[in-house]
């Protein structure tokens, strides 16, 4: 199991940095997040990943999209 450290963004929060599993699958993560910090998401809610410069697909893990750890994961 892996876990790497990310920056985490929203339009209305500060950057907070977080240490996230490779593993699991973003809309999970997105679920964490959610539950953590009060935030009310839905279905179309998705992650943008720097540098890569790509929208995440939920269905895949952080792994499978090749974030790496220091990216910037600004919720969309």
């Amino acid at each position: 199991m892996e876990y790497i450290l990310v920056t985490f963004k929203t339009e209305n929060m500060k950057e907070i940095d977080l240490k996230v599993p490779t593993f699991v699958k973003i809309s999970e993560i997105l679920s964490m997040l959610s539950e953590s910090f009060n935030l009310f998401l839905n279905d179309r809610n998705r992650l943008q990943a720097e540098p890569l410069g790509r929208i995440l697909d939920n269905g895949k893990t952080l792994q499978d999209e090749g974030v790496g750890a220091g990216a910037l994961l600004t919720l969309i």
